[in-house]
């Protein structure tokens, strides 16, 4: 593909990728199709200039999205007088998290740079990454899921980065992004598997072709204790002082509402991929239990309700269908590529593979320590959507040199799905139809 006619199609997708997320956010009323939302978590810091005093509710996450939402509000302030009405506040304030979607798609199209694959595989992982609809959802949430997700993400690319070149600058800029995840949400945490993975790989190579291993056991040690030192404090400071002023655990997750409990099912009902509530349009937190079930809806139409007449419907089980034939095609690729012998950027498939084998296993303790239909919500679990679609470009770039008809088939075959997953999704919950 040439160099123009790709700069052309990617600056389309971005600026498409702008355009629905626009629509949906002024489509949708800021107190509509949300999670925990509570608004006084930001007013608070943008009224007082200190944080919340006490760790009720909302209060108890780490602080990072809601200070800069009241950086944000302060900017808005200059303009604007009354940013602290509820409407106001709420609908401005989405586009903020509009522009941590839009760095998101910057910072995985520059992850997929670095990872060296071909243009057409660069423009079908910013297309996915520009209309998947979960991604389209959070860039209208006005919690801390999105900023999360984009630092947990950056954090990868930083770390490929110090691989490349592991010297003081990539160190810190590593940690302070790691440091910033886990202050958006604990949960930004997962990334520290594939962190401590590539620690561990970096210096054994390193060491292998040393001659003078000392010194380079030296200079990583010096590394990773500057990563730590800059890393812990940003990351747990929030945690810490809530611990020392409401004796709140250190690793924290507020109880959702009794009417959420779905406790009283079985393991087996809930972990069996096997439940009727597939026949049933869209997740029911109230009355949902089946988790991949819930997971297969919510990673389409999150915990939400887009209309129920015929025309939505129709949209809906196509959506499902498509989404049931792409996890599929996925797992198929990420099984085929632990166990073929295929070590074409294996260190990168690894940090990919553990990063979302981190963030099931995270998901999974959660619904087990709290069994509520809330827990289900694929939100918890978002960075999956980028494993998924890296392996199978992993998989179809190595099918190029097997035998180039039949990935191109493939190719075709997987883009096209993909197209009528996000295309026919996109058309329920940006334009709305019926809502």
């Amino acid at each position: 593909m040439k160099e123009q006619k790709f700069k052309r199609i990617l600056f389309l997708i971005i600026l498409l990728a702008f355009v629905v997320r626009l629509i949906y956010i002024i489509n949708i009323p800021y107190n509509e199709k949300q999670h925990d939302l509570d608004l006084s978590y930001i007013l608070t810091i943008f009224q007082t200039g200190h944080l919340p005093q006490s760790n009720r509710l909302q209060y108890s996450h780490p602080p990072l999205h809601q200070i800069l939402g009241a950086i944000f509000l302060h900017i808005e302030n200059i303009f604007v007088d009354d940013v602290t009405v509820d409407n106001i506040a709420g609908e401005s304030l989405q586009y903020l998290t509009l522009i941590y979607s839009m760095i998101l798609l910057y910072v995985i199209y520059n992850i997929a740079k670095e990872m060296n694959f071909k243009k057409s595989f660069l423009l079908y992982i910013t297309f996915f990454t520009a209309f998947h609809p979960t991604l389209i959802i959070l860039s209208g949430s006005l919690n801390n899921d999105n900023l999360c997700v984009l630092l947990t993400m950056w954090s990868i690319l930083r770390l490929i980065k110090w691989y490349k070149k592991a010297n003081i600058k990539n160190t810190l800029l590593l940690a302070i992004t790691t440091g910033l995840a886990v202050m958006t949400k604990s949960n930004g945490a997962i990334v520290s598997v594939p962190i401590i993975y590539i620690f561990i790989i970096k210096i054994y190579k390193e060491l292998k072709k040393s001659n003078n291993k000392l010194i380079v056991l030296n200079k990583y040690l010096r590394l990773i204790c500057i990563f730590a030192i800059v890393s812990l404090p940003i990351g747990l400071w929030y945690n810490l002082r809530n611990y020392v002023l409401f004796n709140q655990p250190i690793i924290f997750v507020l109880t959702p509402h009794e009417s959420l409990y779905v406790g009283n099912h079985s393991l087996l009902e809930r972990f069996i991929p096997i439940s009727k509530e597939l026949f049933e349009v869209y997740c029911h937190p109230y009355e949902d239990f089946n988790i991949p079930i819930y997971l297969l809806k919510c990673s389409m139409f999150g915990e939400f309700n887009w209309g129920e007449d015929k025309i939505s419907i129709i949209y809906y089980v196509i959506s499902i269908i498509c989404n049931i034939l792409f996890n599929i095609f996925a797992l198929f690729c990420i099984i085929k590529n632990i166990f073929n012998k295929n070590k074409r950027n294996i260190i990168w498939k690894n940090t990919l593979l553990l990063l979302g084998v981190t963030n099931i296993i995270s998901y999974i303790i959660l619904n087990l320590k709290l069994p509520y239909g809330c827990s289900m919500d694929f939100r918890y679990v978002v960075p999956l959507i980028f494993t998924q679609v890296f392996f199978i470009c992993f998989e179809l770039q190595y099918m190029i040199k097997k035998n180039k008809k039949v990935q191109n088939v493939i190719f075709t075959c997987i883009f096209e799905l993909t197209l009528i997953l996000m295309l026919v999704s996109n058309m329920i919950i940006v334009f709305g139809f019926l809502r």
